[in-house]
């Protein structure tokens, strides 16, 4: 996997001097040896892309021939640029360059730099002096423990320098400090113990993502255990109302409910699909189901809701009750009345009907019209007839 990487790891400007046109010339330490820690996403990682990777630089990578020799007519640039300096990008970025190749000194890489813009010496001059390399090397994941011990995941190989920057703070921190010719000097560290292992001098700026980064980590730790508690709590909680629940419904009082629950809805079913339905099921609703299938069989009564079965079987049974009414005491089904004004019409006709059947005639009551008339036409004719 080869990667470009604007390196964070830097180093203090010493031994500086002025060129008559005013240029600053000062050799200085731009790279070194060892375990450097990088984030995922600063190597185009999956995963999690804030999590540290060990990245191990051996001896034998940093101080090749190949590798020294890319520092020479390498550029300055102030602050890390957005991409590698190339010939389209040179004019807007660069500030300086160095002269000649890298050399070894101990664990580091020193180099000397020109720098010509005065704006960037001018932020030297005011305490701007760590350096920073950016370059592309092949990461090789091949995960170790150096010789003294410590743990990595890849491997740089093929280190080949692009530029190198003027940065305010640098990866290795106080490590990566050495004395400055200009007043100044040390405070004392004040050491931490980061979540992975690592001591971090918190009196350095230079360390202050480390130490965010170690925080941001412990935090969401916490947070997913807290996250986890809850859930575990809201698992005990349901299991303790369904407990509850059980030995509710498992007590005798709601056994005994349930079994004359089941008796009566049986008798009613008997009376909704014949004397003859059995059924073996101990719920309400299936037992009121297969009745209807034998009562209604043209309906497909295993799809229907429980509140459709509760209404059809309601009705099933009332509807018995009410024929059971219609019935004589020899069992032959009563003829239906009217009802409403047609009954009130009804009578009236049978009254009409049995009065003129029978008309009620009494001995004090006076002739009616039509009777005196009668009698007149009777009494006419037999006066003719004399």
């Amino acid at each position: 996997m080869k990667c470009t990487v604007f390196d964070r790891a830097g180093y203090r400007i010493t031994q500086r001097e002025y060129t008559d046109e005013g240029f600053l010339r000062v050799p200085g330490r731009v790279a070194r040896t060892g375990i450097q820690e990088y984030l995922a996403r600063e190597l185009g990682l999956d995963g999690d892309p804030m999590r540290v990777v060990r990245v191990y630089r051996p001896e034998d990578e940093v101080f090749n021939d190949a590798s020294l020799s890319t520092y020479d007519a390498s550029d300055v640039t102030n602050n890390h640029p957005h991409s590698l300096v190339t010939a389209a990008t040179y004019k807007g970025v660069a500030v300086g360059v160095v002269r000649g190749p890298g050399r070894r000194d101990g664990d580091f890489v020193i180099c000397d730099l020109i720098v010509k813009d005065q704006k960037t010496i001018d932020e030297i001059i005011g305490g701007k002096c760590e350096l920073s390399a950016g370059y592309t090397a092949i990461y090789d994941e091949t995960p170790g423990v150096t010789e003294d011990g410590q743990a990595y995941d890849y491997i740089q190989r093929d280190i080949k320098i692009n530029h190198v920057a003027i940065v305010e703070r640098a990866r290795a921190g106080a490590n990566a400090r050495v004395f400055d010719h200009n007043p100044g000097g040390n405070t004392m560290p004040v050491l931490i113990t980061t979540d992975s292992g690592r001591s971090v001098d918190v009196a350095d700026p230079a360390n202050a993502q480390v130490v965010a980064d170690s925080f941001d980590r412990l935090l969401k730790r916490a947070t997913d255990a807290e996250s986890k508690a809850d859930k575990a709590q809201a698992t005990a909680d349901k299991a303790a109302e369904d407990l509850a629940e059980a030995r509710k419904a498992s007590s005798d009082e709601a056994i005994n409910a349930r079994v004359v629950l089941i008796g009566n809805t049986q008798a009613l079913a008997r009376k909704v699909a014949g004397d003859g339905f059995t059924c073996d099921s101990l719920d309400v609703i299936e037992i009121k189901r297969a009745a209807l299938a034998v009562a209604l069989p043209k309906r497909d009564w295993s799809d229907k809701s429980a509140g459709y079965v509760e209404a059809a079987f309601d009705a099933e049974s009332d509807k018995d009750d009410d024929e059971d009414d219609d019935k004589d005491e020899n069992g032959k089904k009563k003829p239906k009345m009217p009802t409403g004004d047609t009954a009130a019409m009804l009578a009236q006709f049978l009254q009409l009907a049995k009065d003129g059947a029978t008309p009620a005639v009494t001995a004090d009551a006076a002739p009616t019209p039509y009777q005196a008339h009668k009698k007149s036409l009777s009494s006419a004719h037999k006066q003719k007839g004399a």
